[in-house]
């Protein structure tokens, strides 16, 4: 992929999903988009548009011939979503009408547009920085409300907003480091160094604070992962089921029958959750039973329980134990015990298996007693507490930590009397990163993986 940074193109793509519909529309954007509206689009009444007004008439073919009916709207630059001329024409939600008005675009002039080129030339104009336009996909793929409303925060500036204190205290002291560099025989008092620490700590503390949001943050956007892991046979494949309310795993009493992830989507409590059902895990070495394929999925089972944020560890009262977890999976995962199949044994024998265990929730999945309350631990254990999380990526966390560790070794050059040259330099890193953070300074390498996620029209 490779963009029009320069922004010379007129770039132009369908703005609602390909297929049959009510209503389809597609957008241009550019130097030349009312140019190109003139030549697609005739006005039935006489006169003059006014240049925002949406007005209804024909889309019109190279010969003249009618495509379709349309409204046309145009948005003058700056005070568009992308901060040049759009036009956007609504058409009958036909893929035919679609394709032809696209062809007619293209032959007036315009380029499909790449994948997020409209909101690439909003943060490339200004409208937006380049963390709001990240948001723009967490709002289109958020499958809660929680998400929905952190990347909602997260797109209307809030990132830009909470760094503008911290931001502002890092250029403070900046400029007065840089000001004692011009003037040498002036040394900085213990006052001002006292002062200089304490508003550089709290800078960074306010960076620390973002950077612990980060988990949640990505939790949100791409779903907490829950791994049901057990044993052959232990009940995971039906606890699955249960959960998402249809047969999505297959079930049998053979063991070894799940041999792949099967991931299924959840909402616990406003927190977007996907479930991994894994293959049941013996010793492959010890059982010659095991075939090839089953051996694979155990190995996969090892992979997915390392990525979870929440393993549940599933038991039938009396049966076999969970296998070990894997090194290291505890450090990062919350643990749920669970006695699963509760209905196939007396009472008394759950009661004194479910103290031997100490297991956290007793269910029956297939009765769907104890549910409720396994779905109250994964909220309480994947619990959103405070506001929305603004970080949701990888490369925002990166950059943040970035700042706050230059920020950190900056109080330390101040609090020690060190050279101001060392402090002006680690002060500078740290603006520089937040500067990659909401867009300045960014490479083009940056961009292209950053909207190559975004689908075609957004």
């Amino acid at each position: 992929m490779a963009f029009d940074l320069s922004r010379q193109d007129t770039i132009c793509a369908p703005a609602t999903a390909r297929g049959r519909a009510a209503i389809a529309v597609v957008r241009w954007s550019g130097r030349a988009a009312f140019a190109v509206r003139d030549g697609i689009f005739r006005r039935r009444r006489s006169g003059a548009a006014p240049a925002a007004l949406a007005v209804r008439g024909d889309v019109v073919g190279d010969d003249g011939a009618v495509i379709d009916d349309a409204l046309c709207t145009s948005f003058p630059g700056p005070h568009s979503v992308t901060g040049e001329d759009v036009v956007e024409l609504s058409v009958h939600g036909g893929t035919l009408i679609q394709e032809l008005v696209l062809e007619r675009l293209v032959t007036l002039g315009c380029r499909v547009a790449e994948p997020g080129e409209f909101t690439l030339r909003a943060v490339l104009n200004g409208v937006i920085d380049l963390a709001a336009g990240e948001a723009v996909e967490a709002v289109v793929g958020a499958r809660t409300t929680q998400a929905l409303a952190a990347a909602q925060r997260a797109l209307r500036g809030g990132l830009s907003q909470s760094l503008a204190p911290g931001r502002e205290r890092l250029v403070d002291a900046l400029a007065e480091l840089e000001a004692r560099l011009d003037f040498p025989d002036e040394p900085l008092g213990d006052a001002n160094r006292t002062a200089l620490v304490t508003s550089l700590t709290q800078a960074g503390a306010g960076l620390r604070a973002l950077v612990a949001q980060a988990r949640r943050g990505r939790r949100l956007q791409d779903g907490a992962r829950v791994v049901l892991w057990g044993a052959p046979n232990a009940g995971k494949s039906t606890l699955l089921n249960a959960l998402v309310g249809h047969e999505r795993a297959l079930v049998h009493h053979e063991p070894g029958t799940t041999r792949d992830a099967i991931e299924a989507w959840l909402d616990v409590d406003g927190v977007p959750v996907v479930v991994v059902d894994v293959a049941g895990v013996r010793d492959a070495s010890a059982d010659a039973s095991i075939h090839a394929v089953e051996a694979h999925g155990i190995e996969r089972a090892r992979a997915e329980v390392s990525r979870a944020d929440v393993v549940v560890l599933v038991q039938p009262p009396g049966g076999v134990a969970p296998p070990p977890l894997p090194d290291g999976v505890t450090d990062t995962a919350r643990v749920l015990r669970v006695a699963s199949k509760c209905d196939l044994v007396p009472v008394d024998t759950l009661m004194a298996d479910a103290a031997a265990h100490a297991f956290d929730v007793v269910l029956s999945a297939h009765s769907g007693v104890g549910l409720d309350r396994l779905l109250v631990r994964l909220a309480e254990d994947l619990g959103q507490d405070g506001e929305a999380p603004l970080v949701h990526t990888a490369r925002q966390e990166q950059a943040l930590r970035d700042a706050a560790n230059a920020i950190d070794d900056a109080v330390v050059a101040v609090a020690d009397a060190l050279p101001d040259e060392l402090a002006c330099s680690e002060l500078r890193r740290a603006a520089r990163a937040i500067d990659t953070l909401l867009g300045g300074d960014v490479g083009e390498d940056v961009l292209n993986a950053i909207f190559s996620r975004f689908c075609i029209g957004k």
